[in-house]
């Protein structure tokens, strides 16, 4: 029986949702680095500022769902459901039972993550301009921070995942527009997992340049924030590029059909150069995730 990959929180699209134990660790570092930022702005809070940095961390994890919730529900639209929903300590992921099998398709289901996002977004905008409006919260209050982190979170969770590079929804996105220009989605998956390569190198390469460039020392914390983000692009993006290539592989093989009497391995060759022939191994295939 395969374990569960974290706590059962319930199902979305008729998929199960589950909260990786990793999560904690990331609720842990939003506390530390925004409990002393929201003490500086509400004094008066003292240690409750940190449950309010607790609280963006929820904020975070619900907009997560939010985003991955969507690709589900799309997916599901299109016939093609989800098996598990994940929160991870690298955000979260959408598992489905196999394939797009058009770049619209993979474009629609990847699309609707950010699009949920920014919809969520500019509630949060809207309710906290209401309300701030009617006076019924304070502008520089608690609610008043959970509602501009909310805007935030989900801004830059959309802006995040738009990049154009594998694993990221934007990469979905590189791999159909190759896939409908080539009609390969295998050279699509490849060029959009290098794509990622690119981006994984770029992301802590401008958190330290950037300030340097300005004369100033980068932030110790948003250079190794940027460095594992780069980290987990490059692993993400790598499985890409073995996964294209892989397919591509066995679409060759397909192509070829069955070998010939001769190039059988128990045939005697001949000719030296056969010797050494048709004894290829099928890669197996992943299903598709973090759509």
């Amino acid at each position: 029986m395969t374990p569960r990959p974290g706590l059962p929180l319930g199902r979305i699209a008729g998929a199960p949702v589950y909260l990786s134990p990793a999560w904690v660790l990331i609720a842990a570092v939003v506390m530390l680095t925004f409990g002393p930022q929201v003490r500086r702005l509400l004094p008066s809070l003292g240690a409750g500022a940190y449950l309010v940095a607790l609280g963006y961390a929820v904020i975070l994890a619900v907009s997560v769902l939010v985003h991955e919730a969507a690709h589900a529900m799309v997916g599901r639209a299109q016939g093609l459901p989800a098996e598990e929903v994940v929160l991870t300590l690298w955000g979260g992921h959408t598992q489905f039972r196999g394939l797009h099998t058009t770049p619209l398709g993979s474009v629609a289901t990847a699309l609707a993550g950010p699009a949920s996002n920014l919809a969520l977004a500019g509630l949060a905008w809207a309710a906290l301009g209401l309300t701030e409006a009617a006076g019924l919260i304070d502008g520089r209050g608690v609610a008043s921070l959970l509602l501009q982190m909310t805007v935030w979170a989900n801004v830059l969770l959309a802006a995040f995942n738009a990049l154009p590079g594998l694993p990221l929804d934007g990469g979905r996105m590189v791999e159909s527009a190759v896939w409908a220009a080539t009609g390969s989605r295998d050279r699509g998956t490849e060029a959009a997992g290098w794509s990622g390569r690119v981006l994984a190198l770029a992301v802590p390469a401008l958190a330290v340049g950037l300030p340097l460039l300005r004369g100033d020392a980068p932030d110790l914390l948003v250079a190794a924030l940027a460095l594992w983000v780069g980290l987990m692009l490059w692993q993400g993006a790598g499985r890409a590029v073995a996964v294209g290539r892989r397919r591509r592989l066995l679409d060759d093989l397909r192509q070829e059909g069955p070998p010939s009497p001769e190039q059988r391995p128990d045939a005697a060759p001949t000719d030296p150069t056969d010797s050494a022939a048709a004894h290829t191994a099928r890669p197996c295939l992943p299903k598709e995730h973090r759509a």
